[in-house]
């Protein structure tokens, strides 16, 4: 092993070209077989071709300003979610017997799933870098084998695929989020119109003791014991006139039972002081109330109005009064000039001033029944006022809970109108789309083989198999090639070397033997060649060539 070694590191250039040339043979016929099993294996082997087309994600065309996209999820997710869509089974077994997918004669035996799974494994959906500022693509790319126009309309319909189940998502995701905010909205809706009748029930139920009618409150409240004072006052008049006149009855009918008409000349002037009748006295209480309130209100005010039309009423009542006391002391002098039994001028007064007594107790039963009114009411509107605050936070409570859903409907509102226009950009189809830049085109090289790998391939094992044998033969012999190595190993010195020495026959066996190497050779130049050719111009191309040829 010594010595091999020793002989390969003392090799020259000019010894190695005469072992190659010597041991030609064992180059050029493993490079040539291992050839001929290269080309012969690209030309049977089955050929793949593969397609790609490229699919760019185009934004929206209304602007984002105008019209909020409801379409929110990331590209590459949308990409994988409708990539997972279309490598479904069912949609892969529609294209595997739409286009008549593997019908040789070695997938007969193949089940069904096995197929899908080949089919999904062919396919390859791939996001790609940005193309400009602001744009995305991504590329689809499918590979089969013999039939290069089956595998670019395969492409193109995994492209119109992804495209329309891009608008179908987006549309069918817009159309969702519309009607899951329209359904959100009736509800509501529904509950905002409880709200509201609540609200309204309460308002009803509670009308006059609102917060916001408190200062009406109070101002009626003040109007009642205004009422109440001026009623009092009247009741404290009348009561001092009804007073009076039962101590005049008493004084008349005493001066009846002494049967004296003095007293009666005498105090005439105190009987017409107290012969007021009831009406005369009522104009002067409401007359003395109207002067009273004029000093506080304008004559614009309820009150005013009211107490004056009262005044004036009395006043035309009291001359009607007067009118009738005129007729009947005309009638009573008539009949006292008759001589017939006409009452006396005391009778007269005493009857008078009893009417005028009855009068006063129906007005004093007037005004205490108008006080015990005005009790009742300020007795209402106190409880009102009184009431005031917990009916402010009531319907505060009431007021919260339906501004807070109406605030709720509103925003839904405006999302729901939001949405509708989203799902008409989408119908229309103006928001983001998928839209195909580069069609796949019809496959010329087929992906597999790879010619150029196996060239490489079929001449690096031819090569290295000869170099092998070579090496074997050469370094692994004990025989001696040069002189150099007599006189190293034997220590003999050369006095002369004999060239090989020619036989009968010798140089036709080296001229046939020139033929068949050039033969050879020729064929593995050939070969070379046609694999040269197979991997720039195709395989199809280079065999419809030969073919065209051979039919010439």
């Amino acid at each position: 092993m010594a010595d091999s070694q020793s002989q390969a590191a003392a090799l020259k250039p000019e010894q190695i070209l005469e072992i190659v040339i010597r041991r030609r043979w064992i180059i050029i016929v493993p490079l040539c077989i291992f050839l001929t099993l290269g080309l012969a294996y690209t030309l049977t082997v089955p050929k793949v071709y593969e397609a790609s087309t490229t699919i760019l994600i185009q934004p929206q065309r209304v602007p984002s300003g105008y019209v909020q996209s409801v379409v929110t999820t990331d590209n590459q997710q949308r990409i994988n979610t409708i990539s997972k869509l279309i490598l479904s089974s069912t949609n892969l077994e529609k294209i595997i017997n739409e286009f008549g997918l593997y019908q040789g004669e070695n997938d007969q035996n193949m089940y069904l799933e096995d197929k899908v799974l080949n089919m999904r494994e062919r396919i390859s959906v791939q996001q790609n870098s940005r193309i400009g500022a602001g744009t995305e693509a991504f590329s689809i790319s499918f590979s089969y084998k013999n039939d290069p126009e089956t595998v670019k309309n395969i492409v193109n319909k995994l492209a119109t695929f992804f495209m329309d189940e891009n608008l179908k998502a987006r549309e069918s995701q817009a159309i969702g989020t519309s009607e899951f905010l329209e359904s959100e909205l009736q509800k509501i809706k529904k509950k905002l119109e409880d709200r509201e009748q609540i609200l309204a029930e309460y308002r009803s139920k509670h009308l006059g003791g609102l917060p916001d009618e408190l200062e009406t409150n109070l101002r009626t409240l003040d109007r009642f014991q205004l009422q109440q004072t001026d009623a009092l006052t009247a009741l404290r008049d009348t009561q001092n006139a009804s007073d009076r006149l039962k101590t005049q009855i008493s004084r008349i009918k005493e001066m009846a039972q002494n049967n004296t008409n003095a007293t009666l000349q005498q105090d005439g002037t105190i009987i017409e002081a107290s012969a007021l009748s009831i009406t005369e006295q009522q104009y002067e209480v409401e007359k003395r109330q109207l002067d009273d309130l004029l000093l506080k209100y304008t004559a614009k005010h309820p009150e005013v109005i009211k107490l004056t039309k009262s005044v004036e009423k009395l006043k035309i009542k009291i001359e009607d009064e007067k009118k009738e006391k005129k007729k009947q002391n005309i009638a009573e002098q008539t009949a006292q000039a008759a001589g017939t039994g006409a009452v006396t001028p005391r009778n007269n007064v005493l009857f008078q001033h009893e009417y005028n007594l009855k009068q006063l107790g129906k007005a004093i039963s007037n005004i205490k029944k108008n006080i015990q009114e005005i009790k009742s009411a300020t007795k209402v509107y106190q409880k009102r006022v009184e009431d005031t605050p917990k009916r402010e936070q009531e319907l505060q409570s009431i007021q919260r809970d339906y501004n807070n859903i109406r605030e709720s409907y509103s925003s839904l509102l405006a999302r729901r109108l939001e949405a509708e226009l989203a799902v008409n950009m989408e119908k229309k189809q103006k928001g983001e789309q998928f839209r195909i830049i580069d069609y796949a085109r019809l496959p010329e090289k087929p992906i597999s083989p790879d010619v150029r790998k196996l060239f490489m391939f079929s001449i690096a094992i031819g090569l290295g198999i000869g170099g092998g044998i070579i090496f074997l033969l050469e370094f692994l012999n004990p025989a001696i090639r040069s002189e150099g190595q007599i006189e190293s190993g034997l220590g003999l010195s050369i006095l002369a070397s004999i060239p090989p020495l020619s036989r009968p026959g010798d140089s036709t066996k080296k001229w046939l033997e020139h033929i068949a190497f050039s033969i050879v050779s020729f064929y593995a130049v050939a070969v070379l060649l046609f694999f040269v050719i197979l991997n720039a111009k195709g395989i199809d191309k280079t065999l419809g060539f030969v073919k065209t040829y051979i039919n010439i």
